[in-house]
């Protein structure tokens, strides 16, 4: 299946022999037996705890062991190890989704500590390099349609971050990360307890310029690129001015007091915008800050042994900045140049959410749970403000464009869900869930999104489930920008799914085998369309989407030995482009397999390999009159990483090192944009390496 990387399957054949004939005395990397993997507790399917195996849907679960092993820096590079997620990095944010559905992650639910850190303007869950694995114990993945507990966005599924700040033991790290094109990044935790007080702090700091020589090169090649020749004949040549540079700050605070607690997540971005924008000068073009600030308060509420609760008040600020470097003659401009060029200075914000969440649990019997709860907030929009000189100085102004009217709306949503479980014998039972949810909302429509789940365990090793549910995504401000629309039909979406999960002992190997088939129908796309009758923009909500696949995660452990192996196969709607209708962005097929060795107690040894087949986009043709379908090949990339870890220094200080080689055989390979035609791919990073120090004290 994978061709081209031989050398890839020769290091995996040596490391499973290797590991066989290890000899058994060495230390298990992984300390939990068959039995125990009942016990590892989710919430993310049913927001109460339950087993990870028997969860009222698939989830998949990557924990801080698994981060540590293979190396991994932050959430990007930890998602791309979870089956079916779709990962399309343009060297800034990363777009995708999840089970074949692409775009600006607006169908993801981004969640830390179950607390939703979606941005307000676009509903993305926005991924950068602002979510270090330092401050991570583990990442809950759930996948396809969940709004009956978590509102909209949850379309395609929610990742939920558990952080490391409510830790029970105390720790003070500090760590470093230095790689090429000057990525550096340092970060600290400190969790504790001081009397009746618990407390949890995180910090780091980020940057990189992203300015590999393969991708100057890149953006520099007409055909490759852009295929805008408008554009491209007058942008300036010289390599020098090629400009990618991110930084980001996280700050991550809480405090707990007997039942009551608050705490701040902050993530400040500066940042381009990566390849997908590239103007005259290729760097200048999109420079932005954009940032959000989630500060929440909250009150534990145990009132009977049955019955337990909270109640919790956030409020959640965003801020846009960008700086756009025009031209007043693109049209008539021949060279760079001849460019008569000014930079415009757009902001939007700050922008508010104020929530008031509030959660029941009633358990009247081990057999029952009932869940049921209030969800309401208000959204302010800060509005678009351009800075633009008239001659005597800079004035703000607020584009015609602009919905203001839309920039307030509120929303109110009451759930429930009940689940029940009936024992057979001591190996096998019966669970199933129901729940409901009413969302009432400015803007859009209201709606009743049910979702059901039944859990069979015929035996130990052998537990089937199937699911339904339905989702919804609202529209954004950028959806009635432009249009006199007064409200909009919300996105929806349809699952059902049937996951089988298998565990197994193999010579003295534990294996968990997840395999789940599902069928996903989305509606209601947001299209902008100009009514030359009413001289008006208008939004349409029309079209549909469905797509079906499989998906398989095999990992096991035991011994020396660790490793996963993750399938995805699926088949969605085509599009027609000129005379030839093909699947766009989305190969059909994905395949991942991790594999690892614990040589000693210190050291280990870990390979991530990652194949995507070919895949067929919507490019500009060579002279930019058309489009046209353009075919990605399909490629295969190698990470590597040696760790080094627990070397003690002095007294309770202890050392782990790790060495990160990403794209070992340095392949050439592309990512599709889902999002455009010019450019319709994104190279992807060379060989580089980096090196990781973290101190534990």
């Amino acid at each position: 299946m994978i061709r081209q990387c031989t050398p890839c399957s020769i290091i995996g054949l040596i490391l499973l022999n290797a590991s066989f004939s290890h000899a058994h005395d060495v230390d298990y990397l992984f300390s939990l037996p068959l039995e125990k993997l009942q016990e590892i507790e989710v919430q993310v399917a049913s927001k109460t705890k339950e087993s990870w195996l028997t969860s009222s849907g698939t989830v998949y679960v990557i924990d801080r062991k698994d981060i540590k092993n293979y190396g991994w820096r932050d959430l990007k590079e930890i998602l791309s190890a979870a089956p079916n997620m779709d990962m399309l990095y343009q060297y800034s944010w990363l777009s995708g989704g999840q089970r074949g559905f692409t775009g600006n992650r607006s169908g993801t639910l981004l969640m830390i500590d179950g607390r939703e850190v979606q941005n307000l303007l676009a509903n993305e869950a926005f991924i950068m390099n602002n979510f270090p694995a330092h401050r991570i114990e583990r990442i809950e993945i759930l996948q396809g349609t969940n709004s009956t507990l978590y509102g909209g966005n949850a379309t395609q599924g929610v990742i939920n971050i558990i952080s490391r700040l409510g830790s029970e033991k105390s720790t003070i790290e500090a760590g470093i990360i230095i790689g090429e094109v000057n990525t550096k990044q340092a970060n600290g935790l400190i969790t504790g307890q001081y009397n009746e007080f618990k407390y949890g702090i995180s910090a780091s700091a980020f940057q990189s310029d992203l300015d590999y020589d393969n991708l100057k090169s890149f953006v520099f090649n007409n055909n490759e690129f852009s295929r805008n020749p408008t554009l491209d004949q007058i942008r300036n040549r010289d390599p020098n001015r090629f400009k990618n540079k991110e930084k980001n700050l996280t700050f991550d605070f809480n405090i707990q007091y007997h039942n009551s607690y608050a705490g701040v997540n902050l993530s400040q971005m500066e940042n381009m915008s990566g390849i997908e924008r590239i103007a005259y000068d290729f760097g200048f073009g999109d420079d932005s800050r954009r940032g959000y600030t989630l500060t929440y308060l909250g009150q534990e509420f145990d009132a009977t042994d049955a019955l337990s609760g909270f109640v919790e008040l956030s409020v959640f600020r965003e801020y846009k900045k960008k700086f756009r470097l025009k031209a007043e003659n693109e049209e008539t401009a021949t060279s760079f140049d001849d460019l008569v060029l000014f930079t415009e200075r757009e902001d939007i914000g700050p922008s508010y959410r104020y929530r008031l969440r509030s959660q029941w649990q009633y358990d009247p019997g081990h057999s029952e749970v009932w869940v049921f709860g209030y969800d309401g907030w208000r959204t302010d929009i800060g509005s678009k403000v351009r800075y633009v000189d008239t001659g005597t100085g800079t004035e703000k102004v607020i584009p015609d464009t602009w919905p203001t009217e839309k920039e307030v709306s509120d929303k109110h949503a009451l759930y429930g869900q009940y689940s029940k479980t009936w024992t057979i014998n001591q190996t096998s039972m019966v669970k199933m869930t129901s729940g409901l949810r009413y969302n009432q909302q400015e803007l859009t429509d209201n709606a009743w999104l049910p979702r059901l789940s039944t859990v069979y365990q015929s035996s130990a090793h052998h537990i089937w489930k199937i699911t339904y549910g339905e989702a919804f995504r609202p529209p954004t401000i950028f959806e009635f920008e432009l249009v006199e629309d007064q409200s909009l039909e919300s996105q929806t979406m349809k699952m059902i799914e049937l996951n089988y999960t298998h565990t197994q002992t193999f010579r003295d190997i534990e294996w968990v085998n997840i395999a789940v088939l599902y069928q996903m129908e989305a509606k209601n796309f947001y299209q902008k369309v100009f009514d030359e009758e009413r001289n008006v923009w208008q939004t349409i909500v029309s079209g549909e989407n469905t797509v079906e696949g499989f998906e398989n995660q095999l990992k096991w452990q035991g011994h020396s030995i660790f490793g996963f192996f993750s399938l995805r196969y699926l088949d969605a709607d085509k599009t027609t482009v000129g005379n030839r209708t093909e699947l766009l962005d989305l190969p059909k097929t994905k395949v991942k397999l991790g594999l690892g060795y614990t040589w000693t107690h210190r050291w280990s040894t870990s390979v991530f390999i990652n194949h995507w087949s070919k895949t067929f986009t919507e490019a500009n043709t060579i002279d930019g009159n058309t489009t046209a379908i353009q075919r990605i090949p399909s490629w295969q990339t190698l990470n590597v990483n040696i760790a080094a870890n627990d070397w003690q220094l002095s007294g309770n200080t202890r050392l782990d090192m790790n060495l990160y080689i990403e794209n070992v055989l340095d392949k050439t390979y592309y990512h599709s944009n889902p999002r455009g035609t010019s450019p319709y791919q994104f190279i992807q990073p060379p060989r580089n390496v980096r090196l990781q120090l973290e101190l534990s004290f």
